[in-house]
């Protein structure tokens, strides 16, 4: 219980550590005069490579950061305490995939930048794993997901200033990854999910029994 709860708290850590490098970036742009766009992600243009890298990390001002901070703090303390084995790969994932795809496929008539994208691609990954891995815990934190943020959908639907290419790809990352994880860092079965399984494990060796013997398979109608 002591490792578990010191484990939260240092996710709770991770997860504000990030944040504050968005913060300061940003006021550092705002305070010193300093426009970081050139490093955000211009598809189709060779100097608009970096910003796969760096563009999520570049707001364009203090309300753009501020309404990705709140979904990010959330979905990403999720990821990190339900996933921790495979969080930082889903997280690389998302962020590359997504930057890739929107370098190759978004037009070329502005620059992308912001985390929105891997937002979105980590609460892809969260909803996806509850219907791939169908396990108690992956469909409740989907269903909890979906409930909370489903209006997220509305960030598909293109809008001037809004990187909505960003949205779709880094959806299209969070579900592929949550495919490919489908049977990687599973929650540890509960007592009770263990004792089904011995329960069907026994039946099953009961009737194979009472086949072999010849003795017919007592069925009880309740």
């Amino acid at each position: 219980m002591s490792t578990e709860k010191n484990s939260f708290w240092l996710n709770i850590l991770i997860v504000f550590a990030l944040l504050s490098v968005l913060w300061i970036v940003q006021i550092a742009q705002y305070y010193l005069l300093v426009d970081l766009s050139s490093y955000g992600n211009w598809p189709h243009h060779i100097e608009g490579l970096k910003g796969i890298i760096f563009s999520p990390f570049i707001h364009g001002s203090f309300d753009h950061l501020a309404s990705n901070t709140l979904p990010m703090l959330v979905l990403l303390t999720v990821l990190l305490n339900a996933y921790p084995r495979t969080a930082l790969m889903v997280l690389v994932f998302v962020h590359l995939l997504s930057g890739i795809l929107v370098w190759l496929f978004a037009p070329d008539t502005g620059v992308h930048i912001g985390i929105s994208g891997i937002i979105y691609g980590i609460a892809a990954f969260l909803v996806a794993s509850g219907i791939f891995r169908k396990d108690r815990t992956s469909v409740s934190i989907a269903i909890l997901v979906g409930l909370v943020y489903g209006s997220m959908v509305w960030g598909f639907i293109p809008q001037h200033g809004i990187s909505w290419q960003s949205h779709l790809y880094g959806t299209f990352s969070g579900v592929i990854i949550a495919f490919i994880l489908r049977r990687r860092d599973l929650p540890e079965p509960t007592e009770t999910e263990l004792e089904k399984t011995e329960e069907d494990r026994h039946f099953f060796d009961t009737s194979i029994h009472s086949k072999e013997s010849g003795e017919p398979k007592i069925l009880n109608n309740e």
